[in-house]
């Protein structure tokens, strides 16, 4: 098989949902997400994504995050040529048709740039905070639903779904987006057992993309795993990309990583062993970085999705676009990388 593109390039924004914004104040928090946007654009970057969030991780702490619908309008009307992705909170904890009228007006104000994510895993203690928990109700469930929803109400008609976790009676969403078909990408955790097993269907045949979670070895049995899925439902595997969802910090030398990687903050912050945050994220010198890459490029990744750790700073987000990106081989094995 001849080699095809290079893998794209894509990175979150530091909302402060990782508390990398932590003692910021409102202001200085959006000029640090709008500031790395521009960045990313000038620097070639695929999409830049957000996350609906409205607290932070691992502990919930009264620091600033930058709300995310408020931001996404912002940035699509200011930074141009560059993709806007935003992964909603989980279903059913989030009103399925607001969700379509907001990503049909992010999709309008960009021109067509933006895809919309949903996550198979909710953030519960934040959702009880804010009174949108709906305890009992099926995460997998929802997103099947929702997914059917989303795509009855971007077409402009009127929509009613009486299912085990969605209602709705007769609802529209008018202005549709842009775009034909907006994407949508599902983002799993392939450490999970049968990870793209769990998958509903709805999100097998429709979605664009998946965002992988885990080490190479764990995402390369989750694609494999999701490729024969299409494949029983007819449906060919190459036309779903997959990406690495990981972290990200690039060093100058092995001891300066590995120092980092030990200190106690880092082990505190994440109650993960090093060596277990190291195994799913891009830790590590342009070199290592590299080598790693490669091994999630050979598992079947064709994009790299990145939240730096070294944010608010920036030296990462170069680093990988200087000296990382370049590196890359192009693509062999044929997975799908056109648009999504």
């Amino acid at each position: 098989m001849s080699a095809g593109p290079r893998p794209r390039w894509s990175v979150v924004a530091p909302q402060g949902t990782r508390l990398e914004l932590a003692g910021s104040s409102g202001v200085d928090a959006w000029r640090a997400l709008a500031g790395t946007a521009a960045l990313a654009r000038g620097y070639g970057y695929d999409t830049v994504w957000l996350e609906d969030r409205t607290d932070t991780l691992p502990r919930r702490e009264p620091e600033p995050v930058t709300e995310c619908w408020t931001a996404l309008g912002a940035l699509a009307a200011t930074v141009p040529d560059i993709g806007l992705g935003l992964l909603s909170a989980a279903p059913p904890h989030r009103n399925a048709l607001l969700l379509a009228k907001q990503a049909a007006g992010a999709d309008i104000i960009s021109g067509g740039r933006f895809t919309l994510g949903l996550p198979t895993a909710p953030q519960l203690p934040e959702h009880v905070a804010a009174g949108t928990a709906r305890p009992g109700a099926g995460t997998r469930p929802a997103v099947a639903e929702t997914i059917e929803a989303l795509r009855s109400l971007w077409s402009g008609t009127r929509t009613t779904v009486d299912g085990e976790t969605l209602t709705l009676a007769g609802a529209h969403a008018v202005p549709v987006p842009v775009q034909p078909r907006l994407p949508l990408v599902i983002r799993a955790d392939a450490a999970h057992p049968a990870a793209a097993g769990l998958l509903p269907e709805a999100a097998v045949r429709d979605c664009a993309a998946v965002q992988w979670q885990g080490d190479p070895s764990e995402v390369a049995c989750a694609i494999a795993e999701f490729g024969l899925r299409r494949e029983k439902l007819g449906l060919d595997p190459a036309r779903t990309r997959h990406a690495l969802l990981a972290e990200c910090r690039v060093f100058g030398d092995q001891v300066s990583r590995d120092r980092w990687l030990s200190t106690p903050h880092v082990v505190a912050f994440w109650s993960h062993h090093p060596d277990l945050l190291a195994r799913r994220s891009l830790y590590g010198t342009v070199e290592q970085n590299l080598e790693r890459a490669g091994r999630y490029a050979d598992a079947g990744v064709t994009e790299f999705v990145l939240w730096f750790r070294d944010y608010p700073q920036t030296g990462s987000l170069r680093r990988v676009a200087e000296e990382i990106a370049p590196r890359m081989p192009a693509l062999a094995h044929g997975t799908h990388t056109g648009e999504a």
